[in-house]
């Protein structure tokens, strides 16, 4: 039930977020992220590779907005959106994939009365969450492999061996998600 509303309480935030545009509301949200992160006890080194690696996603964001609008506003649709990837990524250092599955799983229920398959939904969700983390453990497996072959992971390498690089690490993803669709079938999704 508390995954509930932390998923609710996500929902409104975010959209809140995006839908007021005050500074005031920006540095309330910015504050608000690093409470919750000193009280919840995350590293902040774990937000920082967060931050990391959303960086590239936020730059593109930034220049395409700058098309269409000054650099100020630009900036601060940048900030919301980190503070928002802030916050999820909070979630999920604090609540489990299968309670972020049962929170939204929950706050989809009443797309039952409109015939919608809310389990189907979940299962998404929950394939979903789980392979990100699969594909983050599969990258550190590639990067441990070619590092004890004496293979230096650098742009060189990128170009001359992509085919062997990719080919191993797609391979592995198919294993890992086809072991995750066995495990979610046994569970009854």
């Amino acid at each position: 039930m508390i995954s509930f509303f932390v998923m609710l309480f996500f929902i409104i935030y975010s959209v809140a977020l995006f839908l007021i545009s005050n500074l005031w509301v920006l540095i309330g949200a910015t504050i608000f992220n690093i409470l919750l992160i000193i009280v919840l006890k995350i590293k902040f080194v774990d937000v920082i590779k967060n931050l990391c690696s959303i960086l590239v996603f936020t730059i593109v964001v930034f220049l395409f907005n700058i098309i269409f609008d000054s650099v100020i506003n630009s900036l601060i649709v940048c900030a919301k959106i980190i503070i928002v990837c802030n916050f999820s990524f909070i979630i999920s250092k604090t609540f489990n994939v299968n309670e972020i599955a049962e929170g939204i799983s929950t706050l989809l229920y009443p797309l039952k009365l409109f015939k919608v398959d809310v389990n189907e939904i979940t299962l998404m969700i929950v394939i979903a969450l789980n392979f990100i983390s699969i594909i983050k453990r599969e990258a550190l497996s590639l990067k441990t492999t070619l590092k004890a072959r004496n293979i230096n992971f650098n742009l060189k390498t990128l170009f001359t061996k992509t085919h062997i690089i990719f080919t191993i690490f797609f391979a592995n993803i198919l294993k890992r998600v086809d072991m995750l669709e066995t495990t979610l079938k046994a569970r009854g999704f």
